[in-house]
């Protein structure tokens, strides 16, 4: 007789199929921690409410296994609560519910799968490297029965809110994008390094963070660190009308990086952070000499509304001012196109 394999949906009816098939193999191999208990008997609130989901797999109609998907947020969602019925192993029912996870968080807008587990559970280890998960490093505070994590990316590129963590890797994306765009225009190497060194230090980006109106998004490549932008609200430019105005004050990519997608991908989120704080215009200046990136922006919808000089070391350097209505976001979303 053939087998028929089906994945579905949870619906509230299943609960006790899903606490039921998570307990038989936590309590074989482990105990129950005071969090199971949480999560097992409301799985809605853990993992519904917040736009994650919980899905089962079926054996010629009988309910074998469950698997979970909880957002984590910044695209990020956790595989988690995965068990399979011992009587129905070895049939395949684990990797299509992996199949199916995967799928789903796809629709869901995920950009990276993560999970934690235990070395001692091999079968599932080597499931889910066959599924293209990597080992990374396990951070502390998971449950206790967890000694490795695990990801996937889904999406080459992820964009995430940067905190302090990240400071370095946008220490050292500013100080290197920031010579290979400028070292050209610069008469004096000394007024260069000095630059970099007074903008692109931890201690002067940690201060920057700190404060209010600052938001710094960082994107990577293939868990590379690969460009960030540096978000300034209520920053004000004499040549714009609006009264809620935004700036993008540092957009910069690695140059081995142009051409990925990454300057786009910057784009769309900080667009996003613009939008949820009710802003009316965003604006951001360029060398007029950096022809490539007043190109990129032009076709992502800013215009040119006038200039300003800024002087470095000895040096004075002419910007254009260029921004974008608000309301115009919307249009030019879709059809924006890469060429940073």
């Amino acid at each position: 007789m053939n087998s028929e394999i089906n994945t579905f949906d949870y619906s509230p009816e299943m609960q006790p199929w899903f606490e039921n098939l998570n307990r038989v193999w936590i309590e074989k191999y482990f105990s129950i921690e005071p969090q199971d208990n949480i999560v097992l008997g409301n799985p809605e609130e853990t993992f519904l409410r917040d736009g994650g989901t919980i899905l089962f797999v079926s054996l010629n109609n009988t309910i074998a296994g469950t698997v979970a998907l909880k957002n984590e947020g910044d695209g990020i969602f956790e595989l988690a609560k995965m068990g399979v019925d011992e009587k129905f192993q070895g049939k395949g029912l684990g990797a299509s519910l992996i199949n199916a996870a995967i799928r789903k968080a796809n629709t869901l807008g995920a950009e990276k799968l993560v999970l934690y587990s235990n070395t001692k559970l091999e079968p599932a280890i080597h499931l889910y490297r066959k599924f293209g998960f990597k080992k990374v490093v396990l951070e502390p505070g998971r449950l206790a029965r967890c000694n490795i994590k695990m990801e996937l990316l889904l999406k080459p590129i992820i964009v995430v809110k940067a905190g302090l963590e990240q400071v370095p890797s946008i220490a050292a994306i500013g100080s290197e994008s920031f010579r290979d765009a400028f070292t050209g225009f610069f008469n004096k190497k000394e007024d260069l390094d000095q630059y970099i060194h007074q903008t692109y230090n931890v201690g002067k980006i940690s201060s920057s963070l700190a404060k209010p109106n600052s938001v710094f998004l960082l994107a990577h490549y293939y868990d590379e660190p690969a460009g960030f932008v540096k978000i300034k609200k209520q920053s004000f430019n004499k040549h714009i009308s609006g009264s809620n105005q935004t700036e993008f004050q540092k957009i910069y990519v690695l140059k081995k990086f142009h051409g990925t997608g990454v300057a786009t991908s910057l784009l769309e989120k900080a667009f996003n952070v613009v939008k949820e704080c009710g802003s009316d215009h965003v604006w951001l200046d360029v060398i007029i000499e950096n022809t490539r990136a007043i190109r990129f922006y032009q076709k992502n919808g800013f215009t040119r509304c006038g200039d300003h000089s800024f002087l470095i070391g000895s040096q004075t350097f002419i910007y254009d001012v260029m921004s974008l209505p608000v309301i115009q976001i919307s249009k030019t979303h879709h059809t924006m196109s890469e060429s940073m």
